[in-house]
């Protein structure tokens, strides 16, 4: 059975630009996170016999916006997985990027997979539990009678955890070795991209 994945980014948080600020919990803006509501709504397949369901980080500003479209698609399953949230960027959190040591920044480029980048995770280990958080999704859909074809599952995450799974689906892979692997390009806020997943 194939189904409808969409990852989905959160809405513009309320910080400046040029921070870095990875799993610090922001709130979105609030107008943002509206109008981020309603595009997604307006673009869902919504049908009578379809079902929805929602991922968020659990970080504020996803939650904000599966509220949102709660408000505006019907039935919605929110769940929470803390796998899909952002890459957490240690003692660099809330730090502008442009102070940041360039050597820093030459280190984790140098060692991209493994290097903990502010202290705390690696890119390797975000891809590591995000695929996780994937196959866990997969395990339950498929070993439930609730989600059939109709079923369409929305991923409410972060720029980097969409990254990450868009690697892995594009390659197969589950380790990465080089900067130049990892996806350039993310959805912008309150944007996204679709997947054609196989359940089976």
């Amino acid at each position: 059975m194939t189904s409808k994945l969409w990852l989905v980014r959160h809405a513009r948080p309320e910080v400046n630009e040029g921070i870095c600020y990875g799993q610090t919990d922001l709130a979105a803006e609030g107008h943002a996170n509206h109008l981020a509501a309603i595009h997604l709504a307006e673009a869902l397949n919504i049908q009578s016999n379809t079902r929805f369901l929602v991922y968020t980080s659990g970080l504020l500003r996803t939650r904000q916006l599966a509220h949102a479209l709660q408000d505006l698609v019907p039935d919605l399953n929110i769940q929470q997985d803390l796998r899909l949230k952002e890459m957490h960027f240690g003692r660099w959190e809330m730090q502008a990027w442009s102070d940041i040591p360039k050597e820093q920044i030459d280190a984790w480029i140098d060692d991209f997979a493994q290097h903990r980048f502010g202290g705390i995770e690696s890119c390797q280990d975000v891809l590591t539990r995000v695929i996780a958080a994937y196959q866990d999704m997969l395990t339950v859909l498929r070993f439930s009678a609730q989600y059939d074809k109709q079923c369409q599952i929305i991923w409410i995450t972060h720029a980097g955890v969409i990254r990450a799974l868009s690697y892995y689906l594009a390659t197969g892979k589950s380790t990465i070795t080089h900067v130049n692997q990892w996806p350039k390009s993310a959805p912008g806020f309150g944007e996204w991209i679709q997947c054609a997943i196989d359940i089976h």
